[in-house]
């Protein structure tokens, strides 16, 4: 499973780190590195690019339709273009209307941003008893396989481990200071 995570922004940046592993058993097996422009288009470009050097992925994994602010990934055209399923995982549950009325206000092609966040519809849901629910939208996989495999990767709370693991990176790697004066660029 390949998952990808941003690494931490601010407002300033232009730049922010996106970070995808693969993972297998819980093992890390590889760590591939870019950077996508904060709130801009380049995210789904640059998922397919870090995916297509990855090897023996079987599935790609995202925590959002959105990355590095509203750079926003369409999970269809990395379904089409890697021919593999994604799931899209995420503790809290989206909320479509206030993600319109964001990128309504600050984004003069929000049609285009907010039209995959429609096509994304309403999540599946994922119960983990006292941790509460995981949400999660399967594209190019049945939901309750997408169920099977979540409910198997989901140890420490409600999210997934290879999302997890992503996330711990992400952060890692932005918190050394060559590569945080390095996403300034």
């Amino acid at each position: 499973m390949l998952a990808f995570e941003d690494g931490p922004f601010s407002k300033s940046d232009r730049y922010c780190l996106l970070v995808g592993v693969l993972v297998a058993r819980n093992l890390i097996e590889q760590v591939l590195l870019d950077r996508i422009q904060v709130d801009g288009r380049d995210c789904t470009q640059k998922v397919i690019s870090l995916a297509k050097r990855s090897k023996d992925t079987d599935v790609i994994m995202l925590p959002s339709v959105s990355l590095g602010g509203f750079n926003v990934i369409d999970p269809y055209r990395l379904r089409r273009r890697l021919k593999l399923p994604v799931i899209v995982a995420n503790p809290e549950r989206p909320r479509l209307r206030a993600v319109q009325e964001a990128l309504r206000r600050h984004f003069p092609d929000w049609r285009q941003r907010v039209r995959v966040f429609e096509l994304m519809g309403s999540p599946d849901a994922l119960h983990l008893g006292r941790d509460g629910v995981l949400y999660f939208y399967p594209v190019g996989i049945q939901a309750r396989t997408a169920r099977t495999i979540l409910h198997h990767i989901t140890y420490f709370g409600k999210k997934p481990e290879p999302l997890r693991i992503a996330r711990i990176l992400a952060r890692a790697l932005c918190s050394t200071s060559p590569l945080k004066t390095a996403r300034r660029v």
